[in-house]
């Protein structure tokens, strides 16, 4: 018996998100839900209902709020961020003498979530919230609202729009609904019956209520896989996304018992030749200047020109669409306006035209319309000076997940620097600290939890450059801007099909050299 494995893109820590409109919603429809059927509910079900609503009206002033006013009306003062253990969580929340075992049997077995679903579809029952989800930030409304929005957009996007970039959701058979904010709630309050070492609850309250949020931080996977693990004949794991392995053999299969004798890695090539991909880690730029992204050198104007003048001569070599990914909105915008302040923008702009990947979901779609409408446009008008586009996007945003850069809308991927995440942040820290707790140092003598922030980052790079080289006839390039990708550690965590075939540059003439020559041939080809 063997275990066949091959890794998607699982990050180790699973999360349940419970946001204010979730929360407040739930509340107020079930509380109408409640008074109508008052008089037919019996005595056991309504004493269940009413400890739903307790626990809904518990959470939400927990966080601060009032369950009789809308969430986006809410003041609840100065910002703050707590990580607690579950049991210390329950006792803020005065949740700790409730069962909450029972009362999710009763949700699980009165399916209460979807006989709230068809109440307010039958009466068309109003929320307490009723503009809220409209009106939000993008930043502050639900994640899976945002998430079954997208799908909407782009399903209508798609069914409307030739030759544009194609978006790919990964289940489409999502089922939760708008109307249903219970049946997500559901989901938070099982993370709370976990064992109180193997996770946490992460407590943002914001100044504005309606933007505040609860979120369960899983800390030890291997606990809930381990019943797959036991009763499956066979276990596959797979995904497009599988580099690296090591860290998810460790917590998810050893830590649940399974001995590294029984688990089998199978990985193969990319379905295009090698001649259809050109990889290169470079780092310096054309003026010799080095390429050191790393936090304390990042904003130096000089690298900053340095950046400027190497993507404006990759636009001179590259046809169609070059997309180009920085480690976060922030650092996007203090390059684009830096680039703006001194004229390289211009300089960028008389090849490619310039566009960025927008914050709101709202406007996704028709960036991605107007870029690939840009370089479609530039194809069939030979004579134009634009030879197509270039897009700024960030890794980690909308862009770096499910959008396809194929053919001409992505000739190019280039990253900047390396997206490593923000080491501050406490659920970072406390998954750090689990994992240097309960996990042996790797064979380099490292400690697990730092092995897993440098592996946070490389899952992230992996799944950005991947938007590139989307069929067996596509082909592309692919830079890796900083002199850190020269390193065997960091090198060696790319897919096997883009590290087997990346050249490490030490100065930047080669690497025009070798673009000139990849497309060259490409055009002979055609």
């Amino acid at each position: 018996m063997h275990l066949k494995l091959s890794i998607p893109k699982i990050y180790c820590v699973n999360t349940k998100y419970c946001t204010d409109i979730e929360l407040v919603r739930a509340h107020s429809q079930l509380k109408q839900y409640e008074q109508k059927f008052h008089s037919r509910l019996k005595a056991k079900n309504l004493m269940y209902v009413r400890q739903i609503l307790f626990v809904l009206s518990s959470l939400i002033k927990c966080l601060g709020g009032n369950t009789d006013l809308p969430a986006d009306k809410q003041h609840i003062g100065k910002p703050e961020t707590k990580l607690l253990t579950v049991n210390n969580f329950l006792f803020d929340a005065k949740l700790d003498n409730m069962n909450l075992f029972k009362v999710l049997h009763y949700c699980h077995k009165s399916m209460i979530s979807r006989k709230l679903h068809g109440f307010v579809e039958k009466y068309e029952i109003g929320d307490v919230v009723p503009v809220a989800v409209a009106e939000k930030d993008e930043h502050s409304r639900s994640g899976v609202s945002k998430f079954l929005q997208e799908i909407q957009q782009n399903r209508n996007t798609a069914a409307t729009k030739e030759n544009t970039a194609a978006v790919i959701v990964k289940d489409p058979e999502v089922t939760l609904n708008f109307s249903s904010p219970l049946m997500h709630i559901e989901g938070f309050l099982k993370a709370l019956t976990n064992a109180d070492k193997d996770g946490r609850i992460v407590f943002t309250r914001q100044a504005l209520f309606s933007q505040s949020t609860l979120k369960f931080l899983l800390l030890n996977p291997a606990v809930h896989f381990a019943s797959v693990l036991t009763e499956a004949r066979a276990v596959i794991v797979a995904g497009g996304t599988m580099q690296p392995l090591s860290e998810f053999k460790e917590q998810l299969f050893y830590a649940a018992g399974v001995k590294p004798e029984r688990i089998v890695e199978y990985s193969c090539g990319h379905v295009i030749p090698s001649s259809n991909l050109l990889p290169m880690s470079i780092s310096c730029g054309p003026s010799g200047v080095e390429l050191d992204f790393t936090f304390q050198s990042r904003e130096n104007p000089v690298l900053l020109d340095e950046l400027g003048r190497l993507i404006a001569n990759i636009n001179n070599l590259v046809p169609g669409g070059v997309v180009c990914f920085f480690p976060s909105y922030e650092y996007e915008g203090k390059v684009y306006a830096h680039w703006e302040k001194t004229g390289f923008l211009n300089r960028l702009s008389a090849k490619k035209k310039v566009f960025r990947e927008p914050k709101k979901t709202t406007q996704l779609d028709q960036v991605l319309i107007e870029y690939s409408q840009c370089i479609q446009k530039c194809k069939s008008w030979p004579g134009s000076t634009l030879t197509g586009a270039i897009l700024l996007s960030v890794v980690g945003g909308k862009m770096s997940e499910g959008i396809n850069f194929s053919d001409d809308l992505g000739r190019c991927v280039i990253m900047v620097g390396l997206p490593y995440p923000n080491i501050k942040s406490p659920e970072l820290k406390e998954k750090m600290d689990y994992l240097n707790a309960n996990f042996p140092r790797d064979s380099a003598n490292r400690l697990p939890g730092q092995v897993h922030y440098e592996n946070l980052c490389m899952k992230a790079v992996n799944q950005s450059i991947g938007r590139a080289i989307r069929h067996k006839d596509d082909y592309a390039t692919i830079l890796l801007l900083d002199r850190r990708y020269n390193r065997q550690n960091v090198g060696s965590k790319l897919p096997k099909w883009i590290g087997d075939h990346l050249i490490k540059l030490d100065k930047f003439g080669p690497a025009m050299a070798n673009i000139a020559k990849f497309f060259s041939e490409k055009k002979e080809t055609r």
